[in-house]
């Protein structure tokens, strides 16, 4: 997702040497990406790229966290600075609503987290510099009290919310909601629930918040609004993704909050938002400070052996060079001799190995300081055989260019992927530890993956897709052996898809004897081409060869067999121009179901045949497709 960070509102939080453009290119080099710069009511707006596993970016705060950790490495002074926070006096925070007065009833596996206050406000306008920097961040200023959770999110990196006291009454019951159960949200649009969403229930069986996602209007503040219930609360990340997309309300809360945020910084964002309100809506704080957090999450610590740094980095950095990099990024560090003990920040879950250790160390010291080197190693001559990049690039080109589409397809598939290629489950690789059901077997075959992609993608109508990819052999305790295949599926027809195999053919400059291919009925109004590439390879040529006319004429016959779907028409056609010398060339020429028409052309370099001379291979032809393949010739008895 990207954010946009204000300028001015960074330096709220980074005290720097550093100018903006200073600022864009060195964490572009090392941390998140300053894809360009706006300009928006007269003032720059960073335009930042943060990837989904680093949540704790997503806000100015974190931004300028970041930079902090990386603007010094660059020999620039830069340093967070405190923000305006509420101080709580001691014991006014509480952790029942016993004290409370609102009770919330909470299960912990919805809401692992919930902190409030209740505060008197003066509703008015934003200030100009408020209501700014919220549109500068691409979000509409509505009225002081809404503002301040935008704020408080965009700054601290946390959602919040807003009710108005008056019209929640004395209960709040967290829990799931139940099919058929219906919201009016606060964009006015009513949505039907399905059961299972996490919502907030007035205690009358009203639903006055969908959690983490949308308000309600019927506890929205409203005009004439005196008292607040300032609530934020830290949900279930799956269950909101799954409400968010079923119901279709893409809120920035809710793409915020179905990821990983740090639940530690609710109370943060609390306070923040307190001292935001008495600043501008001269807020009194009327109630206990609530923070319902019965099992706070702790560190993680990772044990990081210094010898990493270079087996991975290929570069010797000093043990207090490495401390000092993962304490800029707020970790705790403790050395026993030559091992670390990182203690890492809770606003970092995406760090969970050493290997992740190292990456930070990497990219702080900056990849564009990692000098290159060959390896020691000898340079590899040896290659594959079916690697050409040349030529699978300029096959690329060629089949876009006569009208197919190339895809790329997992190449681990599912159980039922995987028995509809053909081979048996014991003829698969299984994966020991799948993450999914989706992905369970190493494939033999593109065709069933080709199949799942057209079939998902019907309503473009017919298509013609193909792929470079491996199949998976297993090998008896062994690696796998893989395979490189080219196979070319469709939608639109037997003869349209016969030729573009021709024509792949021709380009390659591959006739009549050219490469094993499987060319098949998959199932009604689908087919394949599947090739083996470094076949393909092995017979192609880079200019055409001349092969004489021949000296006699040939005889020229069609026959059409029933061949059962478990037959491969390549094999087929393989077999029957091994029965003879006389079998000069065979072709596919149609197909109606299982009934496959072929033109084979008989003739010799010796002699003009007859159809005397024929008879014999013609019956070879017939029994060979009738006892090995169960393919009787159509028409006949």
């Amino acid at each position: 997702m990207n954010i946009l960070v204000p300028h001015t509102w960074l330096q709220d939080h980074l005290q720097t040497s550093a100018r903006l453009e200073n600022i864009q290119k060195y964490l572009s080099l090392s941390g998140p990406s300053v894809e360009r710069i706006h300009e928006i009511e007269q003032e720059k707006v960073m335009d930042i790229e943060v990837t989904t596993n680093r949540m704790d970016m997503a806000s100015v705060r974190g931004i300028a966290r970041e930079a902090a950790a990386i603007l010094p490495r660059a020999g620039f002074e830069a340093s967070l600075k405190t923000y305006a926070s509420y101080r709580p006096t001691a014991g006014e925070i509480v952790d029942s609503t016993e004290q409370f007065p609102i009770s919330i009833q909470n299960d912990i596996s919805l809401c692992s987290c919930i902190s409030a206050v209740m505060l008197e406000v003066t509703q008015k306008p934003s200030p100009d510099w408020m209501r700014k920097r919220l549109e500068q961040t691409g979000i509409r200023s509505l009225n002081n009290l809404v503002d301040v959770t935008n704020y408080v999110m965009s700054e601290i990196g946390h959602p919040a919310h807003v009710f108005d006291a008056d019209r929640l009454g004395n209960t709040m019951i967290v829990r799931k909601s139940r099919a058929g159960e219906s919201i009016v949200g606060l964009d006015d649009k009513t949505y039907t629930l399905s059961g299972g969403d996490i919502v907030i229930d007035n205690g009358k069986g009203e639903i006055i918040d969908l959690i983490a996602i949308i308000g309600t209007a019927n506890s929205v503040v409203v005009g004439n609004t005196k008292r607040i219930l300032f609530f934020i609360d830290h949900a279930d990340p799956k269950k909101i993704r799954a409400s968010s997309m079923k119901l279709g309300i893409r809120t920035k809360a809710a793409q915020l909050n179905e990821k990983m945020l740090d639940p530690n910084l609710v109370m943060d964002a609390l306070l923040r938002g307190i001292a935001l309100y008495q600043q501008i809506a001269d807020a009194k704080v009327v109630s206990p400070i609530l923070d319902m957090y019965p099992q706070p999450i702790q560190p993680r610590v990772i044990q990081y052996p210094l010898e990493k740094t270079q087996q991975y980095l290929g570069i010797s950095l000093d043990a207090t060079e490495q401390v000092g990099i993962l304490e800029s990024l707020g970790c705790q560090v403790e050395q026993e001799s030559q091992q670390l003990q990182v203690t890492v920040p809770t606003y970092r879950p995406d760090l969970e190995q050493p290997v992740d250790i190292v990456e930070e160390i990497a990219r702080i010291f900056g990849y564009h300081n990692i000098p290159s080197t060959l390896m020691a190693s000898a340079i590899p001559t040896k290659y594959p055989k079916d690697l050409d990049i040349a030529k699978e690039h300029d096959v690329k080109q060629f089949l876009a260019a006569i009208g197919q589409q190339e895809v790329y397809t997992y190449s681990a598939v599912s159980k039922e992927l995987a028995v509809q290629s053909g081979f048996g489950l014991d003829e698969h690789l299984a994966i020991e530890n799948p993450l999914v059901d989706d992905h369970v077997y190493m494939r033999r075959s593109l065709i069933p993956s080709h199949e799942e992609v057209l079939r998902e993608n019907a309503a473009l109508g017919a298509k013609t897709i193909f792929e470079f990819a491996n199949v998976y052999i297993p090998q008896p305790q062994d690696r796998p052996k893989e395979e490189l295949h080219l196979t070319l599926t469709s939608t639109e027809s037997f003869e349209k898809l016969k030729g573009y195999a021709e024509a792949l053919l021709e380009h390659l400059f591959i006739f009549a004897d050219g490469a094993t291919t499987s060319l098949r009925w998959v199932r009604e109004n689908t087919y394949a081409a599947d090739f083996i590439w470094h076949q393909l390879l092995a017979k192609s040529r880079k200019y055409p060869e001349y092969k004489p006319l021949p000296k006699f004429s040939p005889i020229i016959e069609d026959f059409t067999f029933a061949i059962p779907e478990s037959a491969k028409i390549g094999e087929v056609i393989e077999s029957i121009k091994t029965i003879n010398a006389l079998v000069q060339t065979i072709e596919l020429l149609d197909q109606y179901k299982r009934n496959f028409t072929f033109r084979v052309q008989f003739n010799s370099a010796e002699k003009q045949i007859s159809g005397e001379d024929v008879k014999p291979v013609r019956e070879s032809i017939i029994a060979l497709l009738k006892n090995s393949y169960n393919a009787p010739l159509v028409g006949e008895a």
